[in-house]
């Protein structure tokens, strides 16, 4: 059973991957220009922090975050669905490749 607590700590570690997913979704809605805007700027900035994290990897020191591995596959394939759905496919394929990037830097931090 996942206590009160721990939940509240891994759901402040989350709330920036929620947000973002949240706008994606409204960012499919054509009629919200201020969503893809967002997501325009938001995702270039993702795709290189995402491959400063892989270059800088092995010499970073490990982080253990509170929530789940399996919150960021959820909320990272969302993004992807809801992207192809909405037939943004340059955006849809940026976000596999932050997805991907992200198991990337884990894999590597743990081979350490």
């Amino acid at each position: 059973m996942v206590k009160t607590k721990d939940m509240g700590r891994w759901l402040k570690e989350a709330l920036l991957d929620i947000v973002v997913t949240g706008v994606i979704v409204l960012a499919a809605i054509p009629a919200l220009p201020w969503a893809r805007w967002i997501v325009l700027v938001y995702t270039p900035f993702m795709l290189l922090l995402k491959v400063g994290a892989l270059l800088a990897a092995p010499h970073l020191p490990r982080t253990r975050r509170s929530a789940p591995e399996a919150l960021f596959h959820v909320l990272y394939g969302i993004n992807v669905l809801v992207l192809l759905v909405g037939r943004w496919w340059w955006m849809a394929l940026a976000w596999a490749l932050i997805w991907g990037l992200s198991v990337a830097v884990v894999h590597r931090q743990q081979r350490r």
